[in-house]
């Protein structure tokens, strides 16, 4: 099935747009291109689509699965854009990171509380090395497959 993409008008990403190809109301002798291309103009005519806006018509099953806004137009495809793939990853690492950060203050609290100054010690090197994570983990990689896999040992996946 074909959808169209267009960049996003105020951020660095790419926006997709599904056609219903399967709504009651496409007239009937259309063909599903001529179809796309009324989608398209009914988009720019509601605001939905700037008229200057380069459009990109593709097969949905050629796009990527992951990291959808780090995706851009190389001039015939759609690629994954890794600095951008990486920093969103990162929001994700740092997402479940503060979780677990949230989730070791009543401890420490209660070892404050009860001067328990091992416990302590114990709780202030893990929440400091949670806070170092996006300082010290290394997301490099050559494919967004392979980013994908990557995830600080320790910290739950999400």
């Amino acid at each position: 099935m074909k959808i169209f993409l267009s960049p996003h008008p105020t951020m660095s990403h790419l926006r997709t747009f599904t056609p219903a190809y399967n709504d009651g109301t496409r007239p009937l002798e259309l063909t599903d291109d001529e179809f796309m291309e009324q989608v398209i103009k009914r988009n720019i005519e509601v605001g939905n689509l700037e008229a200057d806006a380069p459009v990109y018509i593709v097969e949905q099953s050629t796009l990527p699965t992951e990291f959808g806004e780090a995706w851009e137009w190389d001039g015939s495809a759609v690629v994954i854009n890794m600095t951008k793939a990486q920093a969103l990853h990162m929001d994700d690492i740092r997402r479940v990171r503060d979780a677990e950060l949230v989730k070791l203050d009543v401890p420490f609290m209660k070892a404050l509380e009860d001067g328990d100054t091992d416990a302590q010690a114990t709780l202030k090197t893990k929440k400091q090395e949670l806070r170092d994570i996006p300082q010290t983990f290394d997301l490099t990689t050559d494919t967004p497959e392979e980013l994908k896999q990557k995830w600080p040992e320790g910290l739950p996946k999400e």
